[in-house]
């Protein structure tokens, strides 16, 4: 008489086989390869370098009190994390009556690799388009494209700096004549000055008079637009409170 064979595995039933073969292997389950509040302590500087670098331009894309990056300002992030952008390829488009172009572009990190990729169109049924030569609408096709490839990995920390992750060349044609604004003067606060509000900060006896000192000393940098000082208070500020609580 012949044997049945017994299965290697008596706990595994016959229709538990199709289960098993769709579930992913351990090293393809996700995982962090990094401690996020490592992760979180990179972006915060990268923010911080990035409201400098906003701050300081003479003008910058101001829409309905939303302060949106050009394309450089998104090249100079990319910048800080190894990433450069490319645009791969470039298509004349036409639909009915409307012409432009279409471009596709990608990000990559410093070995070459593909982290992201995005299309865009710039067309000339756009009214501040409308008018301008093929070439011109082709150029801000590819510039949105990068752009985007660029948002698609960077907004997190663009939003973590205070600043609306659309790409400003996106908001066109909701753009009007008053979206370009020039930025406050920039009159950085003597150090020493700062040094001193950030100690009266940190020794407030209580909260009521930490409170009085810091809106002082925010105030003041506010006056200055010098976000850095503000940003010291604000950690002065915090770092007291917790003391005091």
């Amino acid at each position: 008489m012949a044997t049945v064979q017994q299965p290697l595995n008596p706990e595994i039933q016959p229709e538990d086989i199709h289960h098993l073969a769709l579930r992913p292997p351990e090293s393809a389950q996700l995982a962090m390869p990094r401690a996020p509040e490592i992760v979180l302590q990179e972006a915060a500087k990268a923010a911080q370098a990035l409201r400098d670098v906003i701050e300081r331009k003479p003008l910058k894309c101001v829409i309905n009190g939303k302060t949106f990056l050009q394309f450089e300002d998104w090249q100079t992030l990319g910048r800080f994390y190894g990433i450069t952008v490319a645009a791969r390829a470039t298509s004349y488009v036409e639909q009915g009556r409307v012409r432009g172009y279409e471009c596709h572009a990608e990000a990559l990190r410093a070995d070459g690799q593909v982290i992201s990729a995005a299309q865009a169109m710039c067309m000339d049924d756009e009214s501040k388009w409308s008018d301008k030569p093929l070439f011109q609408l082709r150029s801000m096709a590819q510039t949105r494209a990068q752009a985007k490839a660029l948002r698609n990995v960077l907004a997190w920390v663009v939003v973590m700096a205070g600043y609306a992750p659309t790409p400003a060349e996106e908001m066109d044609g909701k753009a009007t004549s008053n979206s370009i604004a020039p930025r406050m003067a920039y009159t950085p606060m003597h150090p020493d000055r700062v040094r001193n509000l950030c100690f009266g900060i940190a020794n407030a006896k209580d909260l009521d008079e930490l409170k009085s000192r810091y809106i002082i000393a925010g105030n003041e940098a506010k006056k200055n637009n010098d976000r850095a000082a503000l940003d010291a208070f604000m950690s002065a500020k915090d770092a007291r409170k917790r003391e005091l609580q």
